[in-house]
């Protein structure tokens, strides 16, 4: 008899956590996609970054495309990705990034209208007038929201969550075999 009442309790619990699971959000569709570069815009001092932008610009792989909607959802299978972020025609706009509502980080400082013309995302990046950043992306789901902090108001920014370098990753791969091997050596010539 008790056995029956646990079992009964225990179905019972079963089929309300299912339902709950059932009715919950959805999980974020993602709707970027890594090794492309996207304009996004920007309008006053502490507004939400936000998509499309106003211009297409040049990147290594061509035009840049427009930034879809915020929030930017991306789902990745390793951590070894990465958000690079760079302001866009004129020096001055400075950006907070955050990933799951969790701050990334502050762009770097900027100068303040001592640029005006900037359509190159190398250029840009390379310019220390220009502000832009380097933020780590975790495994999973990441949704990337931002604000504008500068002062210039109303403009574009470009950004590009990286793919890992094959060979990069095979090169650590290398060191960590050859570290073990020399490690294994020195531990049987003291033995």
């Amino acid at each position: 008899m008790e056995s029956n009442k646990i079992l009964k309790s225990v179905l019972f619990a079963s089929a309300a956590s299912l339902a709950l699971c059932a009715t919950a959000a959805p999980a974020a569709a993602d709707n970027i996609v890594a090794g492309t570069y996207y304009t996004g815009g920007f309008t006053t001092a502490g507004t939400p970054l936000f998509g499309p932008g106003y211009t297409t610009y040049t990147t290594s792989l061509g035009p840049s495309a427009a930034a879809p909607g915020a929030p930017w959802v991306i789902t990745l299978a390793t951590d070894n990705h990465s958000l690079t972020i760079t302001d866009m025609e004129t020096s001055g706009d400075q950006f907070t990034l955050y990933d799951n509502g969790h701050l990334l980080g502050t762009t770097s400082a900027p100068c303040d209208f001592c640029e005006y013309g900037m359509t190159s995302v190398a250029g840009a990046l390379a310019d220390s007038n220009y502000s832009h950043g380097v933020f780590g992306l975790f495994a999973g789901t990441n949704v990337i929201t931002g604000t504008f902090d500068g002062v210039v108001g109303t403009g574009d920014f470009v950004f590009e969550v990286s793919t890992p370098e094959p060979v990069t990753l095979s090169l650590f791969g290398a060191g960590l075999v050859g570290a073990a091997a020399i490690g294994m050596r020195r531990k049987k010539k003291s033995a």
